[in-house]
């Protein structure tokens, strides 16, 4: 009898153990798996942020007066535009696609009109004056924008974009006269910016403080674009079956930063290809500080879409 209870207490043991050892492998299994991780979505904003100071723009130079005598008068679509001269030289530069989505027809340098916001007929067109703009002419050294490392402006200057749909997101960069002098209109740089095969809806901005409210307002800037279908026909950076560039110039005279605003006062559309041309767009100041857009978005795709701006001006009018 007493053997027989010893054998019991043995097989007791002996599956108990088992039990144990079969427990601890289960639990070492059964913890050696990784947990999963659900990826997190960054939101993409729709706009550049807006003209917070840019630590890497100091300021260049003085305000200057612009002849009143200016270069170029206001273009209506039956005259003819002047160019600049020099050759076009080769340029290693990306463009792009745009869809416009304004349902608009650019005409071929007309800057008068613009938008029914406080915009009337233009006068001269740049008309003469102070220039209320700092580096008014793209010069300095160019800066990424915060984290946007492909995304150089010029100092002074912001860039603005439009994400979602169709458009994307260019780059900017600084357009040099020892590289492409055409590209440049005056000085040593002009700004530039593209997408290639891509669309975009795109441009700059500055904000102008110590404005008399109640001032007629002109701005105004020189503009130019490319558009080739394809590189490799495009010998010399000609345009060749380019897509309506969609420029235009704008202000917004309550000082606002967003180029959608319904208060922004436009010019008209013009389209300045392989040519420098000029817009303006007039406004009554709203409060002391106003906000000035430079605005394009091309309206097919290419390769190669490149918009250039320079020498641009804010002056009170006479």
């Amino acid at each position: 009898m007493n053997s027989e209870f010893i054998m019991d207490r043995r097989y007791i043991t002996l599956a108990t153990m088992f039990l144990l050892i079969g427990t601890l492998a289960c639990g070492t299994f059964s913890g050696a798996a990784e947990p999963t991780i659900t990826p997190t979505t960054v939101a993409t904003p729709t706009l550049a942020p807006t003209a917070t100071i840019d630590p890497n723009a100091t300021p260049l130079g003085q305000a200057t007066d612009i002849p009143a005598t200016a270069e170029n008068s206001s273009l209506s679509s039956t005259e003819e535009p002047t160019s600049e001269t020099g050759d076009p030289q080769n340029e290693n530069q990306d463009s792009g696609e745009n869809q416009s989505g304004e349902n608009a027809t650019p005409s071929n340098g007309d800057a008068s009109g613009g938008n029914s916001n406080g915009g009337t007929g233009i006068s001269a067109c740049p008309t003469g004056g102070q220039n209320l703009l700092i580096n008014p002419s793209f010069e300095g050294e160019f800066k990424a924008f915060g984290a946007f490392e492909e995304l150089n402006h010029a100092p002074n200057w912001f860039p603005w974009w439009q994400d979602g749909e169709s458009n994307l997101r260019p780059e900017y960069k600084p357009a040099d006269i020892s590289i492409a002098p055409n590209r440049v209109h005056s000085g040593s740089k002009a700004q530039q910016y593209f997408k290639s095969f891509g669309q975009f809806k795109a441009g700059l901005y500055q904000s102008v403080l110590n404005v008399t409210p109640g001032s007629r307002l002109q701005f105004s800037a020189h503009g130019q674009a490319w558009s080739c279908e394809e590189f490799n026909m495009c010998p010399g950076g000609t345009s060749v079956n380019p897509a309506n560039m969609l420029m235009r110039v704008g202000i917004d005279p309550t000082g606002d930063t967003d180029w959608s605003a319904d208060t922004v006062v436009w010019s008209e559309y013009f389209n300045p290809l392989d040519q420098w041309q000029v817009a303006c767009a007039e406004a009554i100041a709203d409060r002391d500080i106003v906000t000035v857009f430079l605005w394009s978005s091309p309206d097919g795709p290419r390769q190669n879409q490149d918009v250039y701006w320079d020498d641009a001006t804010l002056v009170v009018m006479p």
